[in-house]
């Protein structure tokens, strides 16, 4: 098969996906991947066709707005509002490199932000359009483990199924719908497509979610072509080689405490720095700070904290007595195949959702968001997570079962049976 798969995001959003996409390679598919300029070398590196780009995910999260959005995107109002504006900002250069990605495919494959337009690529195309998600489907279920803003979380109601109705299904599609229509009138020669009729297609349209059933249990009430695969792991261990010192600092006493935010970005690095190293002592632990896109970190570090850029999940998490992080999908996924303690503090998106599922799980404590994190609450969090011994027993648990699974196996026979 001829594969597109299009994936814009950051490295949380892409990295996943690149797994199934070289594991797709692996099966004797020719693969093309669409996602920003940032990625292309990763995704030659792993044998995936990169399509050309003209857009950088970190630009994006370091504009104005995608500060904005990182430090205040838990408000509901106002991460609708910000979010629609970077939708304006990109969407129409993101269609456009996107469809001339599409134009050979006899499958397309589409992450969350694809999941709008995508589907008119492939109706114009006349082929399959299957969705790829890292998280729960956008789409109405009884289930409080499955609903993203559920009112209901711990069971299952007829409120998480308004919930879903109201605030999960055709969001996407309703933020950039005129673009959208513009789109398949002008390059697509298609008609105008309501969010009504945009949902009723999606229900019969295959999603694969890489995401395990031991974190987000699979709803009976979702539609039969919606599937649980298990975890996408790229793993580039082999790749990597910790900077200098860092394996001396591991040594040199007890397992220390990983924070960082991955690709979320602050107004305020400096203020944001001096916060977490705060906490970070009053705690009384021992801690890897990840500078990520945020530029965490400095010169005057005390020597109980260790800075990187970024390393591996799959090498640091497993040397670590926790996780400190944003709850992207990915660090989630990772920390929980570790098998390690997690304390999430939330920015944006489905952020809420894992650190939610992380506490009624047992693996963390209640999550802190990002707007009321406090240098007294990170103390007392970092202190509660790695002093409870429930909680590195139960990720203990968690960790072996998401180990047993091959969500890559899984992903690669749905990919194949639905395109064929």
């Amino acid at each position: 098969m001829r594969i597109t798969l299009l994936a814009y995001g950051t490295r949380g959003d892409v990295q996943p996906v690149l797994a199934l996409a070289r594991e797709l390679v692996g099966a004797g598919h020719t693969v093309r991947m669409a996602a920003g300029s940032d990625f292309r070398d990763r995704i030659a590196e792993c044998g995936v066709e990169p399509a050309p780009s003209s857009m950088a995910a970190r630009d994006l999260m370091t504009s104005d707005d995608g500060r904005l959005w990182a430090d205040l995107g838990t408000n509901p109002i106002l991460q609708v509002r910000v979010m629609r504006r970077l939708v304006l900002r990109t969407a129409r250069a993101m269609m456009d490199e996107a469809w001339e990605a599409c134009r050979d495919a006899n499958v397309i494959l589409g992450t969350s932000s694809a999941e709008p337009f995508g589907p008119s690529f492939a109706e114009r195309l006349g082929v399959p359009f299957i969705t790829t998600l890292l998280q729960p489907a956008f789409r109405a279920t009884r289930s409080g483990a499955a609903t993203w803003m559920a009112p209901v979380p711990g069971r299952s109601s007829l409120l998480n199924y308004a919930a879903g109705k109201l605030l999960v299904e055709g969001a996407f599609h309703w933020m950039s719908r005129d673009l959208i229509d513009a789109f398949r009138a002008e390059k697509l020669d298609l008609p105008p497509q309501s969010t009504r009729r945009y949902l009723a297609s999606a229900g019969s349209r295959p999603v694969l979610m890489g995401i395990s059933r031991h974190v987000t249990p699979h709803p009976d009430d979702w539609p039969p072509p919606y599937h649980t695969t298990g975890y996408w792991f790229l793993d580039d261990t082999e790749e990597w080689s910790p900077p200098p010192g860092l394996e001396a600092f591991l040594e040199d006493g007890d397992p220390p405490v990983a924070i960082g935010f991955g690709s979320m970005t602050t107004r305020d690095p400096a203020a944001a720095t001096r916060l977490l190293l705060d906490g970070i002592a009053a705690s009384g632990r021992r801690a890897v700070l990840l500078s990520g896109w945020a530029g965490l970190g400095g010169s005057d570090l005390p020597s109980s904290v260790f800075v990187v850029d970024a390393a591996p999940h799959a090498w640091l998490f497993p040397r670590m007595a926790a996780a400190v992080h944003h709850g992207g999908a990915g660090t989630t996924a990772a920390a929980v195949r570790a098998g390690i303690p997690q304390l999430i503090c939330p920015h944006l998106g489905d952020q809420p959702y894992w650190g939610r599922r992380m506490q009624e799980l047992g693996v963390a404590p209640k999550p802190v968001l990002k707007p009321r994190l406090t240098a007294a609450k990170l103390a007392k969090a970092i202190r509660d997570v790695t002093g409870d011994p429930r909680y590195a027993a139960n990720a203990a648990a968690l960790g072996k079962l998401v180990h047993a699974e091959d969500g890559l196996a899984a992903g690669v026979e749905l990919i194949e049976r639905y395109g064929r």
